[in-house]
């Protein structure tokens, strides 16, 4: 027995006297040994707790080793491992030696990695790996997510996007115990960025002496967040994830904004922003030096001034902040990355411009829009990849917004898996991933007390995106089998995990394949589980349809006007068509419940999830029988106007009737089980119908689809079964619009001037080249600002109140040549024929958008514009139709009014 106990005591010292030796740390107990180097990195010792963590309880004598490759601790074991390849970022290599388990990274991340998965192993088998040979690596180098440090309404001072960083604003940002949680299952799923979004961040997170002026908060809450800050980004770093910032150009501290006299938000860069902005951005490459930056150049700035203000301000702003930094370390930086987004900027020339001077740069691009839409892109939209991929150090696929999905449950991994193949294959080296309800992060729409948190109910959105951007290459057969024991895991039974699995692929395939083949946008502007109207199925184009939908975002196929064209025709159609899309998505939904009911036998736990999961099944299926039943009817509608057949119109009342039931059946299973239908709450949103507090759920839509119903009904009983009094009817034209409200403004110096908006009067300041002929009549009696004939159409002003700008487009492409194009999604069509001019048989379209109280800046882009007026924030613009008698009679008549007032 004494020798027993010796021999015991002999190897421990053994052991000690080894660690001392190879110059590592360890706790002697009587459970597996993790040792680490002494010189171990934060991320490496964090390893070392989940891997103790995981063989916690377990007998046994062995160790396990845990370094980089070329450490010291390993060098005894260098002929029994494998050298890694040239830059191989988050490598790691799994050995078993015996008795000692070996976990070898190429960097410390990779260390951490083959420290994760060796620990998943453990915790699955209850046991060590009684063998272990086994390397991995990522596929793509940046895989993260992205947190909206952002609210559903605009709450600062009218002005977009821009949130201070305030316990009221963000309660989860100062709870430490929430980040911890998050940041470990970002490291667990070896995610290794996490992108935080905001309009104007810096003076949040920064203190400006040089610009005592522009502080926002006071100094107490500065210097909490301040605090906060470098401990989220600390803890970050020790789990291998990289934070980035994100801010938008050229947004301003709102309190130097006011000292300054200028707006929130400028569309033109001026000494005094770029001053401020280079400053801002060199004291948080200081403050926080493994901080990365995303910036949006455009939206609120001109696209074409993108080369101007990132080379002549940002990047000098980094490289002060870099030779602040080498200056008090005492050694050479390595310059950060900093991600730009190619998206309301001219990022080509932005690209070309910036990489002379600063070669660490990475582009960002939306994938599918701001909707998931397909596993691949094509046309347009591929082409911009591959030019991004061609000049970027990471091209990084930006999944976006979602707003096609919310706010249902959606996880089908195999979609997932497809896209991230489409990656790789078009070279595309990150994918930034957004939670399925961005703007009210951390919490999901579901009407539940508490409030579920995203990261429990949509587990298979993150750990597919993650799954597949380390590795996308995978067996299908076995990635289902996979799959399907996750949700038995969550809920209990193999047989459940089988059917739930197989509810979510169903499901998932219908918003996706449906919205290119009749939705307006992949943009934020439209809803797609609130539904469509009538007129918007039928008549797309009045509504600015965004084209990269389905021709870049979609494979081969029709719209709804193309359907009926060819149907109409009588000629064959190619690729997937509007109606056999409904029809399928429809059934697809349908068996997606009867999977999600199958499983009832085999939940054991997690039932009261289980019952929210099935009611999101029963929900997608009403709004895809909703539409299934309304494609059909609005091409009955489009039909008739070709052959002026009633009989079309006839079946169309008795498919729109069906819908608006499959409409109710839809609010009646999210009355009191959803908060809202979509996260954004402002009226940016706009199809089927304006963003705003009476429009955000279910229940309020289903009127609007009630009387649409009954309008139409009452215009086929007034027209009977004459298709001529129907057409007799459309060539009469519309009576004249009352003269629109106008907000008052102010007009700041420059090459502008105001006039009022009047028959004779010319557009064009300083030119009498251009006269109007004739307008529509609800813009008589309104004030416009002239702008120069050529240029990028700047203009600066004074609103006493909340307001929408009205900009007609004279020479340019539609809303595509507008500082906020329709990629934005926050331009809206006014009024299709709002001015003829002299000298021009074109029509000026007019546009609106919305614009806070205050000075505002406007840098509309190429092309020549003139502002005809600004209306209350409270008008609601719908795009008329305006019907020309001399325009002919060749071609279907527009039926829009069939079911409008």
């Amino acid at each position: 027995m004494v020798g027993t106990r010796q021999h015991a005591l002999h190897a421990v010292s053994l052991w000690l006297c080894l660690g001392v030796y190879l110059g590592c740390t360890a706790v002697a107990h009587a459970t597996p040994r993790v040792l680490t180097a002494r010189d171990a990195t934060p991320r490496e010792r964090y390893a070392a707790e989940r891997l103790r963590a995981a063989v916690a309880g377990l007998p046994g004598h062995q160790q396990i080793l845990l370094a980089q490759r070329d450490n010291a601790l390993l060098r005894p074991y260098d002929a029994q491992l494998a050298t890694f390849w040239p830059n191989a970022k988050e490598a790691f290599v799994l050995r078993r030696l015996g008795d000692t388990l070996i976990v070898a990274g190429y960097d410390a991340s990779g260390t951490l990695y083959g420290a994760l998965e060796l620990a998943q192993r453990i915790l699955a088998a209850h046991a060590l790996p009684a063998t272990l040979d086994y390397e991995d690596h990522p596929q793509l180098k940046l895989r993260g997510t992205a947190i909206g440090m952002q609210k559903p309404e605009i709450t600062y001072e009218g002005a977009e996007y821009d949130y201070p960083y305030t316990p009221q604003n963000f309660p989860f940002f100062y709870d430490k115990a929430y980040w911890s949680k998050y940041l470990d299952m970002l490291a667990s799923e070896r995610i290794n960025t996490l992108y935080l979004w905001s309009g104007h961040p810096f003076t949040s997170l920064l203190r400006l002496p040089r610009y005592p002026e522009a502080q926002e908060l006071p100094t107490a809450q500065l210097e909490q967040n301040i605090a906060m800050f470098h401990w989220l980004t600390e803890q970050a770093d020790r789990r291998g994830i990289w934070v980035l910032q994100g801010f938008y150009n050229i947004h301003l501290s709102h309190a130097f904004a006011r000292a300054h006299h200028v707006p929130y938000h400028l569309g033109a860069p001026t000494p005094l922003a770029s001053e401020y902005t280079r400053y801002a951005v060199s004291e948080f490459i200081r403050e926080y030096p493994n901080v990365g930056l995303m910036m949006t150049l455009g939206e609120a700035m001109g696209p074409h001034y993108g080369p101007e203000w990132l080379t002549g301000t940002i990047i000098p702003g980094v490289k002060d902040g870099l030779a602040e930094l080498e200056q008090q370390l005492g050694h050479p930086v390595e310059p950060p990355p900093i991600v730009v987004r190619a998206h309301a900027t001219d990022i080509d020339a932005v690209m070309a411009a910036a990489r002379p001077l600063y070669a660490n740069i990475d582009t960002m691009y939306k994938w599918n829009g701001e909707s998931l839409t397909w596993t691949n892109v094509r046309g347009p939209v591929r082409a911009q990849f591959e030019r991004l991929v061609a000049g970027s150090n990471v091209q990084i696929a930006n999944v976006h917004i979602l707003s096609n999905l919310e706010p249902f449950r959606w996880g089908d991994p195999d979609f997932i898996r497809q896209t991230v193949l489409n990656f790789e294959r078009i070279g595309i080296g990150g994918a930034h991933i957004y939670p399925l309800r961005f703007w009210d992060w951390p919490v999901s729409a579901d009407n539940t007390s508490p409030l579920l948190e995203q990261t429990d109910r949509d587990w298979i959105w993150y750990e597919a995106w993650a799954r597949y951007a380390w590795n996308p290459n995978r067996d299908p057969q076995a990635e289902a089998v996979y799959w399907a024991q996750r949700f038995a895991d969550r809920f209990g039974s193999e047989v459940a995990g089988q059917h739930l699995l197989a509810a979510y692929e169903l499901s998932g395939v219908c918003a996706p394949r449906l919205l290119p083949r009749i939705g307006i946008t992949e943009g934020n502007r439209q809803v797609f589980s609130l539904g469509m109207t009538m007129p918007q199925l039928i008549d797309a184009a009045r509504f600015n349809p965004a084209q990269t939908l389905w021709t870049g975002d979609a494979p081969d196929g029709e719209r709804l006007v193309d359907y009926v064209a060819a149907e109409a025709a009588h000629k064959p159609h190619h690729g997937d068509t509007p109606i056999v899309a409904a029809q399928e998505s429809a059934a697809s939904a349908a068996r997606a419940v009867q999977e999600a009911e199958a499983a009832a036998s085999g939940i054991t736990r997690n039932q009261q999830e289980y019952q929210r999961i099935v009611n999101d099944m029963r929900a997608i299926a009403a709004l895809m029988a909703f539409y299934n039943a309304k494609t059909q009817a609005a091409a009955d509608v489009m039909l008739f106007g070709y052959d002026r057949d009633p009989q079309h119109l006839h079946a169309a009342e008795d498919l729109l009737r069906a819908s608006v039931e499959h409409f109710r059946t839809l609010v009646q299973l999210t009355d009191t089980t959803y908060r809202d239908a979509a996260a954004m709450h402002t009226t940016q949103r706009q199809i089927p119908v304006r963003g705003g507090p009476s429009t955000e759920h279910f229940r309020d839509l289903l009127p609007v689809y009630e009387h649409e119903l009954a309008t139409f009904h009452a215009r086929l009983q007034k027209l009977g079964s004459a298709g001529s009094a129907i057409t007799d009817h459309n060539q009469s034209g519309t009576a004249g619009s009352k003269p629109l409200a106008q907000v008052p403004f102010t007009l700041s110096q420059g090459d502008a001037s105001v006039f009022p908006v009047a028959v004779g009067e010319p557009i064009f300041n300083g030119s009498d080249r251009m006269k109007i002929t004739a307008l529509d009549p609800s813009l008589v009696g309104l004030r416009g600002i002239r702008l120069a004939l050529q240029g990028h159409g700047s203009v600066e002003f004074s609103l006493p109140q909340p307001a929408q700008v009205l900009i007609g487009t004279v020479h340019a492409k539609g809303a595509d040549a507008l500082n906020l194009s329709s990629a934005t999604e926050q331009w809206n069509i006014a009024i299709p024929d709002a001015l003829r001019l002299s000298g021009s048989s074109t029509p000026v379209t007019a546009w609106t958008m919305q614009l806070p109280a205050g000075r505002n800046q406007l840098a509309l882009g190429a092309g020549s514009f003139v502002v005809l007026g600004f209306l209350p924030a409270s008008v609601e613009l719908r795009p008329q139709v305006r019907f020309d008698a001399s325009a002919g009679t060749s071609g279907p008549p527009n039926l829009d009014w069939l079911f409008e007032d």
